[in-house]
């Protein structure tokens, strides 16, 4: 359960795919928006765009903002960049339209990446590292005690999902700058206790076991190694390996002849940053706790800059992420950017002009804009327009840069931008010519106070048509709700996705999302559920009074993290959730890994009382409402032992409150067929529930 913001995009499919007789749109409410396809060069850009119901191409010079016909080729529809595939356990090679077979082993090969000159791969077989050279086919092996519990460069399922992040696939290697050597973990998962899962298959079903710590019991052990890419002797990290710890991404200083390494203690409240000499010899560069915990952000958290010398540091210390300048020795030059706002993502450094270019949420919750910044921290400047979000992509210089912004009630728009700030075109509008006031009134952003008078909670509610005053209509409300996470953004939201007649579509954040930053998240520390549910309440009190909304028509729907609130809300909130639809969802803490669950909620021996609080099971007696359960047979991420628990615990207590589906064969997500079987379930629910039909 990783704490990155949902996409947009599936929240917007899981926000109404329930409903499937939605109104279809007017066709010329939203036209479509010219796409910047490609850069040229650093003041060319080819842009597509609709004209005459037909799509064609313009060569932009970004210098002037004019636009001629194109009709070249595309440069990267001709590249002959490489690309490496994995079929039927093999890796191949694809360069252009060619493909090429580079292992023939009847052992399955993963995690295959290039070497920066991309000469050389490396990957793993059978829990060992190996690499090879593309030109030769030479293959080496880099470690030889690979097993099914000792994996080298390899990462274990609790640290790709919950420290190194999915966006590795389980690759737990990273190539030095010169492409000389390797740095990897090695994982030990032989004190992991092991999970069983069963699911149908056959007429003896189907068995699956799986490494899974949670909350409480022995974790992975790592050692960090750094190998030679051509063989030789491993160098090991001067770290204890029985230590109870976690090491995020390492980053290879930009000479090579050097790593630094991420460490953080089991309970995630102490942080530190070493630099590992080529004889594993370890320097303490940085030190940092917190009383709560210290979000350790992957690989996106350090960034080297001024030629190696110097990196940036982000952290939350402050209860606001911001970016730190540090000497490579460790020592702060000067604390970079500052203030009660949100760092998001540096998008692009400077060099030559030591600028950095970065999102953040400075002039607005729930919006994104633009900034620049020196090094030394002066000078900063917001550089796109508006109050509105925007989606921010560079030219290869820098020189400029496209937004695509919109906000509630504004289609969407591309403008073309120089890196001072000044708008150079106006590149397209999405308004089409049938848009008008209604519709965009019908979403809308609003803010409302929370109880305890500090926090401005956002809500995203988008209306039916034709709402008639006075009458009170039903609400379904869209939520996920983990710490550091949204669901709200300010942003426009296309007219086919806007609620049938008759109901009323809300997401809304606590305290807790990314917004509010680590001072809103110290609130989550040791209670998950707690504080989110009462800025919930909060919302939906407003929602009662000023948005037309039945308060015996509330339901509240979520998956993942999302689905553990919908539980706590109907066992801990039923007076003002009165329906929910929960999939995936955790129902007890204990049941779910360490790592994620003990960042916020210490271990069980720590909190015994945090946990029987947070847990939905402690609170069944109290579910008065309607109760959709879903669950995926096989979901290795939230197993189905909680929902299970919770359909046992009911049944037990005579509660008829409750339907359950499973979906045998599927994982944390349902896919393909169950899909549209489950959309399908929830839209006959929602309407029985909502709509009385």
């Amino acid at each position: 359960m990783i704490n990155q913001p949902f996409k947009y995009a599936l929240l917007l499919v899981s926000l109404y795919s329930g409903y499937l007789h939605a109104q279809q749109p007017a066709k010329n409410y939203v036209v479509p928006l010219p796409v910047v396809e490609e850069w040229t060069d650093n003041q060319h850009a080819v842009i597509r765009r609709m004209e005459n119901n037909q799509w064609k191409r313009f060569l932009l010079d970004a210098t002037n903002g004019k636009e001629t016909a194109f009709t070249g080729p595309l440069v990267n529809s001709n590249s002959k960049g490489k690309k490496l595939i994995i079929k039927e356990g093999d890796i191949f090679l694809q360069e252009g339209k060619q493909l090429r077979q580079l292992t023939h082993t009847p052992e399955i090969e993963a995690t295959p990446a290039f070497s920066p000159d991309s000469a050389m791969i490396a990957f793993t077989r059978n829990h060992d590292l190996y690499t090879l050279h593309l030109a030769t086919g030479k293959e080496t092996r880099l470690t030889a005690d690979g097993t099914e519990l000792i994996m080298n460069g390899y990462s274990s399922w609790v640290y790709n999902e919950e420290i190194l992040g999915r966006q590795m696939d389980y690759r737990a290697f990273w190539w030095s700058p010169d492409g000389q050597s390797i740095a990897f973990f090695r994982t030990d998962d032989s004190k992991v206790p092991e999970f069983i899962m069963t699911d149908a298959g056959g007429f003896h079903g189907y068995v699956e076991k799986q490494r899974y710590p949670q909350p409480g019991d022995p974790n992975p052990s790592v050692k960090i190694g750094m190998v030679p890419a051509n063989g030789g002797t491993i160098t090991w990290a001067d770290f204890k390996e029985q230590d109870d710890q976690y090491f995020g991404t390492p980053h290879w200083m930009p000479d090579g002849k050097s790593l630094m390494v991420q460490w953080l203690n089991r309970g995630q409240d102490h942080y530190q940053l070493y630099a590992v000499a080529a004889n594993g010899g370890k320097k303490l560069l940085y030190e940092e706790k917190q009383s709560t915990w210290i979000n350790l952000d992957d690989e996106n958290n350090i960034t080297f800059v001024n030629g190696g010398k110097q990196f940036l540091l982000a952290s939350d210390k402050s209860g606001f992420r911001h970016l730190y300048l540090h000497h490579t020795d460790g020592r702060l030059a000067n604390q970079v950017t500052n203030g009660e706002y949100v760092v998001k993502d540096i998008k692009r450094i400077d060099e030559q002009h030591k600028v950095i270019y970065f999102t953040a949420n400075k002039d607005g919750i729930s919006q994104e804009n633009l900034y620049r910044v020196d090094y030394s921290g002066k000078n900063m400047k917001r550089l796109t327009f508006g109050p509105y979000n925007h989606t921010i992509k560079f030219s290869p210089d820098g020189t400029y840069f496209t937004t695509v912004y919109s906000n509630a009630g504004t289609p969407d728009r591309v403008a073309l931008v120089s890196n001072t700030g000044k708008i150079i075109r106006e590149l397209g509008d999405s308004r089409g010519a049938d848009f008008d006031s209604t519709i965009e009134k019908r979403h809308q952003v609003v803010f409302v106070r929370s109880e305890d008078d500090k926090f401005n909670l956002p809500l995203s509610i988008s209306y039916p048509a034709n709402m008639e005053p006075g009458k009170k209509y039903p609400v379904s409300v869209n939520i996920y709700g983990g710490p550091g996470s949204n669901s709200v953004f300010n942003r426009f939201i296309h007219p086919k996705f806007l609620p049938p007649d008759d109901v009323i579509l809300v997401q809304m954040d606590h305290r807790g999302c990314e917004e509010f930053g680590k001072r809103g998240q110290n609130y989550m520390h040791r209670n998950l559920g707690e504080w989110a549910i009462k800025d919930y309440i909060q919302c939906v009190k407003w929602l009662i009074a000023n948005a037309q909304v039945d308060p015996d028509k509330v339901l509240i729907d979520g998956y993942s993290f999302g689905g553990y609130m919908v539980c706590y809300a109907l066992t801990h909130a039923p007076e003002y959730f009165k329906f929910g639809i929960a999939g995936g969802s955790v129902i007890d803490w204990r049941m779910y890994d360490s790592p994620y669950t003990e960042r916020y909620m210490d271990s069980p021996a720590e909190n015994p009382e945090g946990y029987e609080k947070s847990s939905v099971l402690a609170y069944t007696k109290n579910l008065k409402g309607k109760l959709l359960l879903q669950q995926g047979g096989i979901d290795d991420n939230v197993h189905s032992i909680n929902t299970l628990s919770l359909v046992d615990k009911l049944e037990n207590e005579g509660n008829t409150n409750f339907q359950m589906i499973l979906y045998p064969g599927n994982r944390h997500s349902v896919i393909s067929q169950k899909l549209t079987h489950f959309n399908a379930i929830k839209n006959l629910q929602m309407n029985k529930w909502l709509l009385d039909k």
